[in-house]
C-alpha cells in the first residue's frame, strides 16, 4: 500500500505518528489474533495506527 510513496514521503508521515513508524502486517495480525481469541468484544472499530488518529 505504501509503495506509491517516496522514502521522503514515508519519513514525513512517520514524523506525524506518535510511535514514529509505519505499522506492518504483524501489527494487524496481532489485533486479529486477539479478536479471534476474545469472546467478549463486540461491535468495536479498532484503529491500528500507532496513535496517528487519537
Amino acid at each position: 500500500m505504501n509503495k506509491e510513496y517516496s522514502i521522503e514521503n514515508i519519513q514525513e508521515i512517520e514524523k506525524e505518528i506518535p510511535l514514529e513508524r509505519i505499522g506492518d502486517a504483524e501489527n494487524i495480525a496481532k489485533c486479529v489474533s486477539w479478536l479471534i481469541e476474545d469472546n467478549y468484544t463486540t461491535g468495536e472499530v479498532i484503529s491500528i495506527n500507532g496513535g496517528w488518529y487519537i
